[in-house]
């Protein structure tokens, strides 16, 4: 069997338009030409220009696959589209110089090639009749060649073949010096001069979100990305992707060419890489491959894991479908690494935010508007590509205070009406207005909370669980509606009360809240003081005293729910919330307090359902020093100084904060009249001291001052 490579050539009429070589630098991949009509398809195989001895065709659709010998149906070498839509006629050159067509080997009609039906295959040879005088063809204008043809010698046996002659044929090929062109053979050229290598200064893509300069070794998204580089002015430019041409283009005058692919590129890796033409017809040395991947696949979903009230201290998370007062809420969530996630709200795009290396993105809104708001994220990789919208994540933004109608009516437990300025005996009357559903109502006696109620059915009603204190209360309320917008207060109703002083046991620091009958869902286990904010926590008991307005509250609960402490005094009252930890832990930091005693409790919810309250902690801060001792320099001159310096800390330190208490000697306003009964007496270390009133008082000074 002849190996040597095959061409094959398209002739219309007595014009050579095309030439191709099957199998050669193609990695076993067909060769396709398009038909023409009433074209002659030369095969040659030998540098005479003589043609393969046989071949097998098969009809596929309108197109006919080419076998030579060895290959099969499932490999075809060559294929010419359209083949039986335009007729046309396989030929070549037989050892007697003629061209002949080919015909079945069976010598049946209806297995020639032009006879076949759809999926059937024949085997062809040379049939024994010539088809042309041979006079001789010409090459067309802008002839469609393969480079590799040239340098594989294939056009020299088509020129042979067709009759052109080898002076026609030298224009693209001398045999005698080995000077040759074509892609990836490394230069050459005799014929035009010398070539130079062109070069690839850059690839654009300029589609989508993501556009501009593809990175050697990069991706993209576009399909038809433009190419830019140099060569010279008025040489051709042939692109090619691997062994794919993808076109030409000419050099300007500044020696710039520009092109875009006319087809879109498939999905996956190209190299691609240029070759510089002369009008000879000699292709240069290739350029430096330009490497890429066109990347159209789209990332997966995000998620919004979390929208947080960072309006409240600390930020409160915001539930689904919830309700919120803070129109620039902040919103967190996953996405794919590196890429860049679009914010979306009701269709309108918020902004944009950076995914960081482990998959985490954070945002803030700009200030939305009262209202519900669907908001979503679509995620953007590195080349433009997009996800699907993430789930919605629904909120209500309400930041309009609600309404205050005030306290309706104030009864006694008789249901008589309370007047303004009017008295009563009754320490427990109950209070009953109107509202919104779901607004909370506080109840403030002398401008402090004393409870607080659910507005149901658009009523509401509230007795105290204690016993008012007899005298004068100023009674008002304040509502908060479920985003936590605040009413003004209401205005005020006095009323007097009579009797005598609240009933004994405990009273309940976080009275009027919620009690349901469901388990505590978590525990205060302790309080610190923070040493003046020196970093050392010391533990106070329930029932304890500390120096320090600062206190640290922690404890235990459900992961993720919220839990509110709330701090009632005499005098002063405090609450403050935080979230659980996902470890189940908890802590908070109160600001300075007022000195006072105080009662802590907490309260644990989800969901906007409260699970009750703790029992209650108990703590005292106390900040004021007391004064330090008045200390009578008589008294201490009756005192050696052994037991001066043992005076016990009741009497010369802050039983509070056991800080010592500097005496001023100055203060002690010792005279000398104080240590006239000192003179030669003797002092327990045996020193005998002498009658000088003046020496003794100036060493009882420094003792003091050392001290």
């Amino acid at each position: 069997m002849n190996v040597s490579p095959v061409s094959v050539a398209v002739i219309d009429k007595k014009t050579i338009t095309k030439a191709e070589v099957l199998r050669a630098g193609k990695d076993g991949k067909a060769v396709k030409i398009q038909a023409i009509t009433n074209g002659k398809y030369l095969l040659t195989q030998n540098q005479d220009g003589t043609a393969p001895e046989n071949i097998t065709v098969k009809r596929a659709g309108k197109n006919l696959l080419v076998m030579l010998e060895g290959s099969d149906a499932s490999k075809p070498d060559l294929i010419i589209e359209d083949f039986f839509a335009k007729s046309g006629t396989l030929v070549g050159k037989a050892e007697d110089g003629e061209m002949h067509a080919y015909v079945a080997t069976d010598g049946n009609a209806d297995h020639e090639a032009a006879a076949l039906a759809d999926g059937e295959t024949t085997a062809l040879a040379l049939g024994e009749g010539s088809v042309d005088d041979n006079s001789g063809y010409a090459l067309a204008s802008g002839f469609e060649w393969s480079p590799a043809l040239i340098a594989l010698g294939g056009l020299a046996a088509i020129a042979a073949a067709a009759g052109l002659g080898y002076v026609a044929a030298k224009h693209h090929y001398d045999n005698n010096d080995g000077s040759h062109s074509g892609k990836g053979e490394g230069g050459g050229g005799s014929g035009g001069g010398d070539i130079s290598k062109p070069t690839i200064s850059d690839v654009i893509d300029d589609i989508g979100d993501v556009t501009g300069s593809v990175a050697n070794g990069g991706r993209t998204d576009d399909t038809m990305p433009t190419f830019n580089g140099t060569g010279t002015p008025g040489n051709t430019i042939e692109i090619w992707d691997g062994e794919t041409l993808l076109g030409e283009v000419l050099v300007d005058d500044e020696g710039n060419w520009t092109f875009t692919p006319e087809k879109p590129l498939a999905a996956g890796n190209h190299s691609i890489v240029t070759a510089e033409r002369n009008a000879e017809g000699v292709v240069g040395e290739e350029s430096d491959p330009w490497e890429f991947i066109i990347d159209l696949t789209a990332p997966a979903k995000g998620t919004i894991g979390s929208v947080m009230d960072d309006m409240q201290d600390p930020p409160v998370l915001i539930e689904k479908g919830g309700v919120t007062k803070d129109n620039t809420p902040t919103l967190t969530g996953k996405a794919e690494a590196g890429s860049t996630v679009e914010i979306w709200n009701d269709g309108v795009k918020l902004g944009t935010a950076k995914v960081d290396a482990e998959g985490n993105w954070t945002f803030t809104a700009p200030a939305l508007q009262d209202g519900r708001h669907e908001l979503s994220i679509v995620v953007v990789d590195q080349v433009g590509n997009k996800s699907l919208p993430s789930d919605p994540f629904i909120v209500d933004v309400d930041t309009v205070a609600p309404e205050n109608p005030g306290i309706g009516v104030i009864k006694d437990s008789e249901g008589n009406p309370l007047e303004d300025g009017s008295t009563t005996k009754d320490l427990r009357p109950t209070l009953e207005g109107t509202g919104e559903d779901g607004d909370i109502v506080v109840i403030i006696d002398n401008g402090k909370p004393i409870g607080s109620v659910i507005v149901e059915d658009g009523k509401w009603t509230f007795t105290p669980e204690n016993n008012l204190k007899p005298g004068e209360h100023e009674l008002e309320i304040v509502v908060r509606d479920p985003a936590g917008n605040e009413s003004p207060a209401s205005e005020k109703v006095t009323i007097g009360f009579e009797g005598d002083t609240q009933e004994p046991g405990d009273p309940d620091p976080v009275d009027g809240l919620p009690d349901p009958d469901v388990p505590v869902s978590g525990m205060i286990e302790h309080i610190f003081k923070d040493n003046n904010d020196a970093g050392v926590r010391t533990p106070i008991e329930n029932g304890g005293a500390m120096n320090d307005p600062s206190i640290i509250v922690a404890g235990k609960g459900v992961p993720g729910e919220l839990v509110t402490i709330y701090i009632v005094g005499l005098e002063n009252s405090y609450s403050f919330t935080t979230t659980i930890g996902a470890d189940g832990k908890w802590e908070l930091t109160t600001p300075d307090l007022a000195d006072d005693v105080y009662q802590l409790r907490g309260v644990f919810s989800s969901d906007g359902e409260v699970t009750g309250k703790t029992d209650i902690y108990e703590v005292e801060v106390d900040t004021i020093p007391p004064p330090p001792p008045e200390i009578n320099a008589l008294e201490l001159a009756g005192l050696d100084i052994s037991a001066l310096l043992s005076l016990d800390n009741h009497e010369l330190f802050n039983e509070a904060d056991d800080q010592p208490q500097p005496i001023n000697a100055e203060l002690l306003q010792l005279n000398n009249d104080a240590f006239n009964d000192w003179n030669n007496q003797e002092s327990q270390s045996g020193v005998i001291a002498e009658n000088n009133s003046q020496s003794d008082a100036l060493f009882l000074q420094n003792e003091i001052e050392q001290f």
